[in-house]
């Protein structure tokens, strides 16, 4: 952190508690003209640096020669010789007599009597009587009275009262809060992130609630979460003060009013009204009716028609033929050859070379870092007459104090109660020695495992992307 934004932080507050002197209400026993304490214990939080010296590995790469044997296939072409069976083909020639029936057509003709019967309509027409039964309608006139109730209007004034309200002004003073805060700013510590690192853990025991009993965890790389270390940042925050004030409103009071209205009423008078209103009666009656009507019929006629057809048909004859038929047989004859062929052998030759392989020396460095810690201080401040207290600037040495917020006018914003002790600060800077380090103990070796494990992040720790070397055939 700055000395500048330090001084900021610090000496603000102060002058704004020297500001706000004139602004603060009297207390108690200033009234009583200085017969309270001229003193005040005030808490202060004082860090102190402290220097810590630690020790981290670093790995350095070394090359070292390596005889690698590698073997490789060689292929040789040698002669062989097999034994192979081959079948040959004999062929045999021979005839034999086949004998079967054919049938031949033979075409003869006769006549055949094909007469049929032809049927044709003749048409006539006759007249038919026809007797249809018919409704006539006949219409007649009648009457009847029908009686209606009619409601005639009346219009009479009268005198009715009414209620009338009426609205008055009248100025009453009402209390209205207003805000007339400020802003106020506040360190806030943020906690470092937290990732999980391997690291080596030392074989435990520890109790299994499953089971009732101890059980024994061996050592070995684990995951285990580490918080990375925090930072403080400075925060405004807006911080309200509500005054209450006495504001003059105009407000309106309702008075009821009565008063003589003139209102028309209608009323409705009944009176009955008849009348003779006709209608129609239609009735039917039976009417029978006799018609001529013309009706078409068709009769059939048959006729026989004579038809003689001369007609050819067909007979088959039987008649045996003898042919003679050439067969081939043929037969397989077997007989064995030697024939040469090659074959490809492999065969693996060993060869030896030299290779470069690159290993990780673990080599320890010692650095200073410093750890600012937290004291509590608690000191008296002296009071002005009004009871508040006197603040003075911090002088400028290694320690540095932070003045607790004092009660300022009505546009400052109200200290908060509750003090939140800082974290701890550390600065690390790396040493280079002038000495080589001692010599590491058990616990430190143990420690330098944990670091090869981890590969601390540093420019000499190995990665992904550096080259390994590559094997030679």
């Amino acid at each position: 952190m700055k000395l500048a934004h330090l001084k900021k932080v610090f000496i603000a507050p102060a002058l704004l508690s020297v500001v706000g002197m004139s602004i603060a209400p009297t207390p108690s026993f200033a009234q009583c003209g200085g017969c309270g304490p001229s003193y005040k214990v005030v808490t202060q939080t004082v860090y102190e640096e402290q220097p810590v010296t630690a020790y981290r590995t670093e790995y350095e790469r070394v090359e070292v020669p390596k005889e690698v044997t590698t073997y490789r296939p060689v292929w040789e072409t040698q002669s062989r010789e097999r034994t192979v069976t081959v079948a040959k083909p004999v062929t045999e020639t021979s005839e034999r007599e086949e004998r079967y029936t054919v049938m031949k057509p033979v075409w003869k003709e006769r006549v055949e009597d094909r007469s049929y019967n032809q049927t044709r309509y003749v048409t006539e027409t006759e007249m038919r009587e026809q007797v249809n039964t018919v409704l006539r309608p006949v219409t007649e006139t009648q009457y009847y009275d029908q009686q209606t109730v009619v409601r005639r209007p009346v219009t009479e004034t009268v005198m009715q009262n009414q209620t009338v309200t009426m609205y008055q002004p009248q100025t009453v003073c009402r209390t209205q809060y207003v805000d007339q805060g400020g802003y106020q700013t506040t360190q806030v510590y943020t906690p470092g992130p937290t990732r999980n690192r391997l690291r080596w853990t030392t074989g435990q025991t520890y109790f299994d609630p499953a089971t009732g009993q101890y059980q024994y965890d061996r050592g070995g790389l684990h995951w285990i979460p580490e918080q990375r270390p925090g930072s403080v940042s400075n925060v405004t925050n807006y911080v309200p003060n509500v005054v209450a004030q006495q504001v003059p409103v105009t407000q309106y009071v309702p008075t009821q009013v009565t008063q003589q209205v003139p209102v028309q009423r209608v009323r409705y008078e009944d009176e009955v009204q008849v009348r003779r209103i006709p209608y129609n009666v239609t009735r039917y009656e039976q009417v029978q009716q006799v018609q001529q009507i013309p009706v078409t019929v068709q009769k059939p006629v048959t006729e026989r028609v004579e038809n003689m057809v001369t007609v050819k048909y067909c007979d088959w004859v039987q008649e045996e033929v003898v042919r003679k038929v050439p067969i081939s047989t043929t037969k397989m004859v077997y007989e064995q050859r030697v024939e040469p062929y090659e074959v490809k052998v492999q065969k693996w030759v060993a060869e030896t070379s030299t290779v470069t392989e690159t290993k990780l020396v673990p080599k320890r460095v010692q650095y200073t870092y410093t750890r600012r810690i937290p004291r509590t201080v608690t000191m008296r401040v002296p009071l002005d007459s009004y009871g508040n207290p006197v603040y003075s600037a911090p002088p400028a040495t290694s320690r540095r104090v932070i003045l607790p917020p004092t009660t300022t006018g009505p546009t400052l914003a109200a200290p908060s109660s509750v003090v939140e002790k800082p974290p701890t600060i550390i600065q690390r800077s790396i040493v280079t020695p002038s000495e080589p380090p001692p010599a590491p103990s058990k616990e430190e070796e143990s420690a330098d495992s944990e670091d090869k494990a981890t590969k601390d992040e540093s420019t000499t720790s190995p990665s992904d992307d550096d080259p390994t070397g590559q094997p030679k055939l």
